[in-house]
Order: structure tokens, then sequence, then C-alpha cells
């Protein structure tokens, strides 16, 4: 990142906050369209990223950019503190890998503002995330945006149109390509297929519907684009390794 660089137009928006005191993993080639920040108390999982692979101990939080494919695992449940947040230039440019880092911060978070009121809570989040972001190294930045264009474009408005009954065909005519070339560039870009991409985005905007307690459990599955309650909840657990009720359970006894 050069010396020069400004951060006139800096924006972080936090999507989700939240303390699991047990989950388990078993996510092969998820992404997430948001930076994934998280530090485990305990020991008990592994994470995967294209050659990176990791064993999550208490020693390291781990910090992960958006649109970046990974896969995660575990032979126990866990503890798990995270946060998934989006913020805008320079970081646009930061290399899809994850960043083993420091957990200090983190662990200072867990043992002293975690059971703050929820307005001070949401600053210690800032605070911590803009700790982490000032932890990453020089070399972690590359000197352009890592998406094509015209796969941001398409992922734009695919996010309008709520991920829901969206084909190739569609994609390809807003990125302005055949539905062969889209195919490719979007499996280049993303190491992830249309269709992989576009489930794990409704299944986000499902966990945030889930963590906001308006809906039920089948009502948030219909919102979503599944067709049941019981393919919804197969469909969670295998992404984020928690079902849908166990999710809320734990979000209300955080929130409580």
């Amino acid at each position: 990142m050069s010396n020069s660089t400004t951060f006139e137009n800096f924006s972080l928006h936090i999507h989700i906050t939240r303390y699991l005191k047990s989950v388990q993993w078993e996510c092969n080639e998820v992404l997430h369209p948001t930076w994934f920040l998280f530090w485990n108390p305990s020991a008990g999982a592994r994470i995967i990223c294209g050659n990176q692979e990791f064993e999550i101990t208490p020693e390291y939080a781990f910090l992960i950019p958006g649109y970046t494919v990974i896969s995660g695992f575990s032979q126990k449940p866990f503890s798990h503190l995270y946060t998934h947040f989006s913020v805008g230039a320079p970081f646009d440019t930061v290399k899809n890998q994850i960043f083993r880092l420091p957990p200090e911060p983190a662990k200072h978070f867990f043992e002293n503002h975690l059971s703050a009121p929820p307005f001070q809570q949401q600053l210690y989040w800032r605070i911590l995330i803009l700790e982490y972001l000032a932890l990453l190294p020089k070399e972690a930045f590359g000197s352009t945006p890592q998406t094509d264009q015209r796969i941001r474009k398409v992922l734009e408005w695919a996010e309008k149109h709520n991920f829901v009954n969206i084909d190739n065909e569609q994609l390809a005519k807003t990125a302005g390509m055949s539905v062969n070339n889209f195919y490719r560039c979007f499996r280049r870009e993303l190491q992830i297929s249309p269709k992989r991409y576009f489930l794990s985005m409704r299944l986000n905007r499902a966990r945030n519907m889930l963590a906001s307690g308006k809906k039920d459990i089948a009502e948030v599955a219909r919102s979503c684009g599944f067709a049941d309650r019981y393919q919804f909840s197969k469909a969670y657990k295998q992404f984020f390794g928690i079902s849908p009720g166990a999710f809320r359970r734990h979000t209300t006894e955080t929130d409580n």
C-alpha cells in the first residue's frame, strides 16, 4: 500500500457480530462477499484456502477478505467469536487469502467488551476490526481491485434481486458477455461456480434474517428461495456448520 494512500472515502459496514459457545464446521468451498474476522477461544477446527491450511487455536486470529473461497472442518465443537463486514478502498486490493494475525486485540475484546451494552459493543467491534485491518502487512495489498469489474457489476445486480431465481443467461446479459465466457470469467475470478456462489449469498441473507429474529425459520426459507424448511436447514448446516434452529438459539443466548 502506497504511503500516499488516502482514506477520504473509507467506509466500514458491519453485517453481523456473534459469539457462539459451541459450533462445528463441515463447510467445503464456501464464499462470503464480506470480510470475515474471527478468533476461537478454543481449538477444534481447521481452515483451508487454496494451498493454505491452518489449525485454528487461540494463539491466532484470522482475517479473510471478501470473495475468498474457504473450507472449514472440525472434529469437535469449538467456541467462535466472529464478525462479517464490508470495507471500502484501499482494502478492495487486498489479496484473496487467509491472514493469520496476533490474538491480543480479539482476546482483549472477548475478555473486556463482549458483555458491554449493545451500542458500546458495536463501537468496540469497529475498533477491533480497524485494529486488525491495520495489522495487514504491506505485501497483502495489490495494485488494483481483485475482482473483474464486469463480475462485480453482476454481483451488485444479483444482490438487488436477493440472489433468487437468477440463471446464467440473465447474469451473462448483465455482464455484456456470452454465457460461456461469463461462466469461465466467473470461475476464474471467484474460484467457484455461479450456482454455488448464489446459494452462498442466499444463505448469508438467511443468516442475517435469523439473527434479526423477525421471521420464523419457515418464513426465512421461503424468503430466500428454498422449497421448504427441510431443504433450507440441510443447506444451511452444510454451509455454516450449524442448523438454523441452533444458530437462532445461540443468537438469543448471546443477546441476553
